[in-house]
């Protein structure tokens, strides 16, 4: 091509394409991080330039957590019937890191039979209650409160053959997944700490109770949560941990692939998912297998595409099937049990990655072909592209103000109109959809007598 005849979107697309390669470089290894920490792996591949970020740094707070009222009643009523009550799990673990918390869970030296009598006049519901679990509703807030318990056998690889139920707040910690996610909270007796989560939140860690072949091998899908937490906080993997990650990953097959996918979908949203694909990509591709095929061009296209693009699973989604060795997009989203309306979304993306975007008009074709929101398929444009599409957005806009005409229920007519003059059968669709093509063209205006009188020239 000319240099002459670049246009500015051109040019933008080439100096984001540089701007974000130089990123990537940047994260070369150096002489001073080649060396690994006693206790953790930095993942660093020389051929990729790339390595899990390191230079977080983490506010975390242990201070007094700021308990919401209906929690507060729940915990009272059991503290005061004589028995022990914590929050516990991720609320604890994002009040530390002062995020936002969601939900919350409590866990109580109290029997199911007794929580039953602590709660006889509150409204609750046995969603659990064999292990142990009530869920309470509390200013109609539904509270999951839970007994300690102990967990042994997990032949199929995901749930536990025996519960035991146990008195000790220790015990019941020691049967979960992380170290920060063992942390435990009371208002009057402050934080609870035994497997070190505190510690592991301030260096940044992901590090499983105990040992991790033990805890992968109980749970296959903690495998999967283990580097979902990790891109979500953009913690690194303590290196025992990572090791039995890789070691386990064929467990995965154990997992149904709605759990998977579910999983998988929360790693693809988080701000560092980019940072852990290839060192884990072995572990992606058990359910993914056409993973394994990504040469190294193309696997640092997308590596690089994520990084730039919106924190949206769909976009991402697409992005990551739209390599070249994912040649049947359609199957795999049905292999991983996705919605009809995701997988709708998705597919309607990879659809249209290549479609132009230059005119007005063009602009029309693609809200006349998309099975989704054109602002989300534009930030998934954004993201293949590498660049920021300002001028479609005021293309876009200008369409919407003025009503432009993209689909046949704006049409000016319709079936019954041509039912009318004798049209039949598939005839139909056809000419609504050449009226809908001239009109998107601006060859025809979206006027009800101008159409008619173009289909009486053309059949005269």
């Amino acid at each position: 091509m000319n240099i002459r005849t670049l246009s500015n979107s051109h040019i933008f697309t080439c100096l984001s394409v540089i701007y974000m390669f130089s990123i990537i470089l940047s994260h070369f290894p150096t002489s001073s991080n080649r060396q690994k920490r006693s206790n953790l792996t930095v993942f660093t591949v020389e051929s990729y330039g790339i390595h899990v970020p390191s230079k977080t740094i983490v506010r975390y707070n242990t201070d007094m957590m700021k308990l919401p009222d209906y929690v507060c009643k729940a915990m009272d009523a059991l503290n005061q019937a004589g028995y022990e009550c914590y929050v516990v799990g991720g609320a604890v673990r994002s009040a530390v890191l002062h995020a936002p918390v969601h939900d919350y869970d409590l866990t109580t030296s109290a029997l199911p039979e007794q929580m039953k009598q602590v709660f006889a006049t509150w409204h609750t519901f046995d969603t659990g209650i064999r292990h142990g679990t009530l869920t309470v509703l509390s200013d109609h807030h539904p509270l999951e409160i839970t007994t300690y318990r102990k967990e042994a056998g997990y032949q199929d690889h995901r749930h536990p053959d025996q519960v035991v139920f146990t008195s000790a707040l220790m015990e019941d910690c020691a049967r979960r997944d992380f170290t920060i996610n063992a942390l435990c909270y009371h208002p009057k007796e402050g934080m609870k700490d035994f497997y070190g989560g505190l510690t592991d939140i301030k260096n940044r860690i992901i590090r499983c109770i105990g040992d991790p072949y033990r805890r992968f091998d109980e749970d296959a899908l903690r495998i999967l949560r283990a580097i979902r937490f990790a891109a979500q906080l953009q913690f690194e993997m303590e290196e025992k941990t990572s090791q039995a990650i890789l070691a386990l990953k064929d467990t995965l097959h154990y997992v149904s692939a709605e759990r998977i996918s579910e999983e998988f979908t929360k790693y693809l949203s988080s701000d560092g998912c980019a940072m852990l694909l290839y060192p884990y990509r072995s572990v992606f591709a058990v359910f993914l297998p056409e993973m394994s095929q990504l040469s190294k061009q193309d696997m640092q296209s997308l590596i690089t595409r994520l990084q730039f693009s919106k924190n949206d699973r769909l976009i991402r989604m697409a992005l990551l099937l739209s390599a070249p060795c994912f040649t049947d997009p359609h199957r795999i989203l049905n292999r991983l049990k996705f919605s009809n309306h995701d997988r709708r979304t998705v597919l309607s993306m990879i659809a249209l990655k290549d479609a132009p975007m230059q005119t007005r008009t063009d602009v029309r074709f693609i809200l006349r072909d998309i099975q989704m929101d054109f602002l989300q398929y534009l930030q998934y444009r954004e993201g293949m592209d590498l660049c920021r599409y300002v001028q479609v957005y005021d293309l876009y806009e200008q369409i919407i103000r003025n009503h432009d005409c993209t689909a046949l229920r704006d049409l000016a007519v319709n079936g019954g109109d041509l039912v009318l003059r004798g049209y039949q059968g598939k005839q139909i669709s056809e000419t609504l959809n050449d009226l809908l093509k001239k009109v998107i063209e601006d060859v025809l205006p979206n006027d009800r007598k101008a159409l008619l009188d173009y289909l009486s020239s053309s059949t005269s």
